[in-house]
């Protein structure tokens, strides 16, 4: 409502009296011409004029217009000329000085911010209706306010204007009601652009808002969802506004239909758009309608046809359609596809800052290489700009970080060819300029930067960027890490910002799980992988059960006292009870590391002591005391009490690029290794264990990896007695073919449990170990919940233990089983463990919590048909 009234405290004359509703009413603050006005007798009030009021002539009539009739004079009962209307108080106003200005009835907004509007009344200058009316249009229009009222005073010295305002309330709160496909946030940050919450209430805004939300619902393909809103008042002049939603059904893409395709099939185009694709959700509808989708999937069969070589190709504006249930929609795409071009002649040529041509950088052939289209084949957009990329990286490798290649075709619509011309422009050389690193809190600046493979003041290298900030990521200390580049203080140098997002490197890992042999097994480990923000990395385990009990300590310097060498230290004390043996093992190891190709080829050498004990009876390490379950009392088992002290040399290899060391998702890792415990290192075991590692990990898209793990080992020794049984190969369990106990496969001999030789033979026989080994599981990972982290697996493992010395084939009646026969032969490599599963993996903040399902596929009469085991940690 826009109101606006003038009031005097002069007493009108009675004239004013007669006029007084109307003058309140009046909108414009200049008076109204009087159209006509019916003859009437003036009244003796109406006679009396106020002093010093005149009353303005009577206006005359247009020319060519009729005369109103005439009487005469000395006609009594002939009426009096028609009146005018007297001048308001604006009027009578106009002119004097403004003196005083005061405003009431806000709240909120500042005194200085509604003086603000009233730019043509003002303290000072000289009043003017038409300004008033202005000024007063304009602060309605701001929408601050619900109604306004504007009082004016003359007196002595200048006009006095009282500005009444009664203003809008604010939104205190947005609510949303019956939404269930969009989420609060959504609507919230939808309606942000008109509606928010401290705001003035706009009516005009929540329709603008409104239609907002609508669109929100169109692009999940809601396209049919009605909003209504209500203003709900609160305290304080405040409202909370509400917003009711009827979502209905989505309207779902019922049928794609292209019109003047003839080269391209509609399959093939359908296939590279996301409008009309089904889901695993979706029940073979077609998916829901989304404008953004659609709008992209125009652009990309445009380019699909211009990567065909269809460089006139045009698609009208596309027709879209409800059908008649208003459930579905109908999609035509037309198109024009134009001839099909061939490439008449590919030249590439570099020209100098002058235009005048020079020898390409490593010379035309090589140049000429880097661009595999040829005269005669149809045009490729997309393969031509691969190949302009892999041209402008040679550049940028050689420091050329502004050169341009940019090609100019020229068609010939008659011949159907087209001429291609790249031109390249190499400019100025340049170099890194100061190299800045943000984000980390906690890492050491020297952590990050030892990973880069560019300097200040060094030459431009785009690849040399590309690697640095792989092999920052692959610490796995960061979340994320983006490289940008500006220019520096001249042309001639960049520098580099490397901005990363750090996450927690500590991990608290457990485990438990359940076995009818080891009962309740618990494994515990703190490791920190960034110890300190110097890139150290510290691991603490622990483990206990029925059967094993162990103390693990692990300390890595990835660049030993600076230098390119790496080193580590390992302290331990073990121990494990089999159910034939019990073994103690407390040393330690250290080993030295150095690149040979940096980053992803190392070569190591690792130093270990121990001193082992086998033992049949009760064993004890400061953790506690346990004794074997079940154990050999016979000795066909000659390396049985084969224990003392072992010292090993451990040279390896690996070769290695995966793109995050804990949590991979491509890349591989190899390694291969080969342990020497001999009596000429002072060791009293003798033995030769090779083993061998190969994980591949392969992206099928964005969130879905297939991993794949297998491991290799053998190990012989040239002492008659055979390898020491704790250097054994022992398969099964959670850390390597699921599904199955731990430690449970491999060559089994039937052994009697005591030295009575009528003494039943040990149950399912005794597991020897095998001097072979060799397992595999392959993984196939997939997003359940990506908002949490939440993943899901399918897997299926395989591997055995296989016995190579006749010794153990001949000391008693061979295993009823292929599987764990121990006496080898070729043919027995085929006799392998297998078994499937499916698992949740939760990357929670105290570490990855993994929680598997194995299933064997041919379980052995005494094995379970299925096995769940949980534990905290990746796999591999």
């Amino acid at each position: 409502m826009y109101e606006t009234g003038f009031r005097s405290q002069i007493l009108l004359q009675r004239a004013s009296r007669l006029f007084g509703l109307w003058t309140a009413l009046w909108v414009a603050l200049a008076p109204l011409p009087v159209a006509a006005q019916t003859p009437a007798q003036p009244n003796a009030d109406e006679q009396e004029g106020e002093p010093g009021d005149a009353v303005p002539p009577a206006q005359p009539a247009a020319p060519g217009a009729p005369s109103a009739p005439t009487t005469s004079a000395q006609d009594s009962d002939a009426p009096d000329l028609v009146p005018t209307l007297p001048p308001t108080e604006a009027e009578q106003a106009r002119g004097q000085p403004v003196a005083k200005i005061t405003v009431a009835g806000n709240r909120r907004i500042s005194t200085d911010d509604i003086s603000a509007y009233l730019g043509q009344t003002r303290i000072g200058r000289a009043f003017s209706p038409e300004g008033l009316s202005r000024d007063v249009r304009e602060l309605w229009d701001s929408g601050l306010f619900e109604d306004i009222e504007m009082d004016l005073t003359r007196r002595d010295d200048g006009v006095h204007l009282r500005l009444l305002v009664r203003e809008r309330p604010s939104i205190k709160a947005i609510e949303f009601k019956g939404n269930n496909e969009v989420d609060d946030e959504d609507l919230t940050e939808a309606l942000s652009a008109e509606v928010k919450t401290g705001t003035i209430l706009s009516y005009a805004a929540i329709r603008r808002g409104i239609q907002k939300i609508r669109d929100k619902y169109a692009e999940e393909g809601h396209f049919l969802a009605e909003v209504e809103n209500e203003v709900v008042p609160q305290k304080d002049n405040q409202v909370t506004l509400r917003f009711t939603i009827k979502e209905h059904e989505a309207v779902t893409v019922r049928r794609i239909t292209f019109i003047g395709n003839n080269s391209i099939p509609d399959a093939e185009l359908r296939e590279v758009m996301l409008t009309g694709q089904d889901s695993l959700f979706n029940f073979g509808t077609g998916g829901p309608f989304r404008q953004d989708a659609f709008e992209r999937d125009v652009l990309v069969l445009n380019a699909l046809y211009y990567d065909r070589g269809f460089l006139s190709a045009q698609i009208a504006t596309p027709r879209v359609m409800l059908t008649p249930d208003r459930t579905g929609i109908e999609v035509t795409l037309s198109i024009n596809e134009g001839p099909r071009y061939r490439i008449r002649s590919l030249r590439i040529q570099e020209r100098d800052a002058d235009g005048r041509d020079v020898e390409p950088l490593g010379g035309r052939r090589r140049i000429r290489e880097l661009v595999r289209a040829k005269p005669g084949d149809w045009f490729n957009r997309a393969e031509l700009a691969k190949d302009l990329a892999a041209i402008q990286t040679l550049y940028r490798d050689e420091g050329y970080a502004n050169v341009e290649a940019l090609p100019d075709t020229n068609l010939d619509p008659e011949q159907r060819e087209v001429d291609i011309a790249v031109v390249i422009r190499r400019n100025q050389p340049v170099y890194f300029g100061r190299i800045e690193i943000r984000g980390n809190t906690k890492t050491r600046d020297k952590v990050i930067r030892r990973e880069m493979e560019i300097y200040e003041t060094g030459l431009f290298s785009e690849s040399k960027l590309e690697k640095s900030k792989r092999r920052i990521t692959a610490l796995g200390y960061f979340e994320r890490v983006d490289i940008s580049t500006e220019q520096g203080d001249d042309p001639q140098h960049v520098n580099v910002y490397v901005e990363i997002g750090e996450k927690p490197t500590g991990t608290f890992q457990i485990g438990a799980g359940f076995s009818s042999i080891e009962n309740f097994i618990a494994t515990a480990q703190v490791q920190q992988a960034n110890l300190f923000g110097n890139g150290q990395s510290l691991a603490i385990q622990a483990q206990i059960s029925g059967l094993r009990q162990l103390v693990d300590i692990r300390f890595i310097e990835p660049y030993l006292l600076d230098t390119r060498f790496s080193g580590s230290v390992n302290v331990y004390d073990q121990l494990r009870i089999y159910n034939q043996f019990s073994q103690t093992s407390t040393g330690g190891s250290l080993t030295l590391g150095y690149p040979i190709i940096e980053p992803h080829l190392r070569a190591s050498l690792a130093y270990t002591l121990e001193n082992n004990r086998i033992s049949t009876s009760t064993t004890s390490t400061f953790l506690g005391t346990a004794s074997a379950v079940s154990v050999f009392q016979r000795l066909p088992l000659a390396n049985l009490f084969n224990d003392g002290i072992t010292s090993s040399i451990r040279p390896a290899i690996t070769y290695d690029t995966r793109n995050n060391q804990l949590f991979p998702t491509a890349g591989m890792f190899l390694q291969g290794s080969a342990e020497v415990a001999t009596k000429y290192l002072g060791s009293d075991n003798q033995f030769w264990r090779y083993r061998t590692t190969a994980r591949f990990y392969y992206p099928i898209t964005d969130s879905i990896v297939i991993k794949l793990n297998s491991e290799a080992g053998l190990v012989t020794s040239p002492d008659p007695a055979g390898v020491p049984i704790f250097a054994r190969f022992f398969l099964g369990g959670i850390f390597d073919v699921r599904g199955f106990f731990l430690r449970t496969i491999g060559p089994r001999l039937p052994l009697r449990a005591t030295l009575d030789d009528h003494a039943p033979p040990i149950a399912e026989g005794a597991n020897i170990g095998g001097n072979l080994m060799y397992y595999q599981n392959l993984e196939f990972e997939f997003p359940i919940i990506d908002a949490v982290q939440i993943r899901g697996v399918v897997f299926t493992d395989l591997g055995n233990a296989w016995n190579l010395e006749q010794l153990y084939c001949n000391a008693a009646p061979a295993s009823p089983y292929d599987v764990s026969n121990p006496c080898f032969t070729f043919s027995r490599l085929l006799n392998v463990r297998t078994s499937w599963g499916f698992g949740i993996r939760w990357f929670s903040p105290l570490g990855p919590l993994r929680f598997e399902w194995g299933f064997p596929f041919s379980p052995l009469p005494y094995e379970e048909s299925s096995r769940f085991e949980f534990t905290i940690g990746n796999f591999f």
